[in-house]
């Protein structure tokens, strides 16, 4: 598999386990402490560099969640990140944590996510990703249609995520980062994993 340098840098800076601490101990009122866990699955899986995530609050560190699968393509030296989901998310809890699980993925066992993708570009020293326009990211949840707005910032030692989720309806922002991106540091690297798992 070919995968360019301006990839590989992306997706070793995304690799990691990831802490808002500093940001909400700034700002309580807006921002709760947060891990989230980037690590790398085989590229046998989907044919292309992917990143399984998962989140938890940092007082509860044993429930983690918000499981799904971040997949890189890259075309004419574009970059697209595309989303896929768990179609029974409690059975891959804590896999963040426990990187021989997710040698255990399988195609069955997950699922596009329509409308879920993001474009990747360049600038000022970062990687930034945001929806196309016009573009609708919706899932089922507790039986509830859920639509989210993705996108995200990295760095070599940050992770700044802005998924919010957002009222169908009018388009409001109801949970995640309404105010403003969640600004995680990076306190572990996972990039060397990506060799192991490719």
């Amino acid at each position: 598999m070919n995968i360019s340098q301006n990839l590989l840098t992306l997706t070793s800076w995304m690799t990691g386990e990831f802490s808002n601490q500093e940001q909400s101990v700034d700002q309580p009122v807006w921002f709760v402490n947060l891990v989230w866990w980037q690590r790398p699955i085989s590229s046998n899986l989907l044919g292309s560099p992917a990143i399984f995530a998962e989140q938890a609050n940092a007082l509860i560190l044993d429930r983690p969640y918000r499981q799904r699968i971040l997949q890189f393509v890259e075309n004419e030296d574009k970059i697209q990140v595309k989303y896929w989901g768990f179609k029974d998310p409690s059975a891959w809890t804590g896999a963040g944590r426990d990187r021989d699980r997710l040698n255990q993925i399988t195609i069955n066992d997950i699922e596009p996510l329509a409308g879920c993708s993001l474009d990747v570009f360049f600038a000022n020293g970062r990687y930034k990703a945001e929806m196309p326009k016009d573009a609708k990211c919706c899932f089922q949840y507790l039986n509830e249609s859920r639509q989210v707005v993705l996108g995200f910032e990295v760095s070599a030692d940050e992770f700044w995520s802005g998924d919010r989720g957002v009222d169908p309806e009018t388009g409001t922002a109801i949970w995640g980062a309404i105010m403003d991106f969640y600004k995680f540091k990076k306190i572990k690297d996972f990039s060397q994993e990506f060799t192991a798992s490719t």
